[in-house]
């Protein structure tokens, strides 16, 4: 019984040691690149990041609200230029970022995965993009994967034939929508 009370401890100690700690986004954050530097050296999905990253210009609005809420906010991205969705999503995110004057760096998802791990999809999976915000060095919160409304049609596949013809095709829903949900979901979550 000793043997069992002894190992559970250990594997608690284990567990509570694997736990990022919340200055790991503001130091990773450090070893990060920029988005040019990233889209530079992106050769997956090449040309839907060269696309993504010239499709015009970020809503005057959406900078202003940024702008507003910036203070000392930082964004960490972990992408992964293979990743679609980070493809669709990422060149909009940092041409916001810049236009608010909002520091954003980008890691791959080997050196971000202690934040991915904190940071999952509703089901509890780790995923890139994952975009941290960084207020006085600590990690408060992030934003994963995906806009809701592809996220709600991804979780629904099993269950409904057409999610899972939309969600197959969901290229031309990031194509129609331009950047524009995942913009309206991080400035929801920056001005908090």
């Amino acid at each position: 019984m000793k043997r069992v009370a002894a190992l559970v401890a250990v594997a608690a100690c284990v567990r509570l040691a694997a736990q990022p700690s919340t200055d790991d986004a503001a130091r990773l954050f450090e070893r990060g690149v920029t988005f040019d530097q990233f889209l530079a050296k992106a050769s997956a999905q090449r040309d839907v990041w060269l696309r993504t990253a010239s499709d015009g210009e970020v809503d005057h609005e959406a900078v202003q609200r940024l702008t507003r809420a910036r203070g000392d906010l930082r964004l960490l991205v972990i992408a992964e230029d293979w990743c679609v969705d980070s493809a669709h999503t990422v060149p909009y995110v940092a041409r916001l970022a810049a236009a608010a004057r909002v520091e954003l760096r980008i890691v791959d998802r080997d050196v971000g995965a202690p934040l991915m791990a904190r940071h999952r999809t509703r089901d509890g999976r780790p995923a890139t993009p994952t975009i941290v915000f960084i207020r006085d060095g600590h990690d408060v919160g992030a934003w994963v994967e995906r806009p809701a409304p592809l996220q709600d049609l991804f979780f629904s596949m099993a269950t409904n034939p057409e999610s899972a013809k939309r969600f197959a095709d969901r290229a031309s829903w990031y194509d129609a929508d331009r950047g524009r949900t995942t913009i309206a979901e991080l400035l929801a979550l920056a001005a908090k």
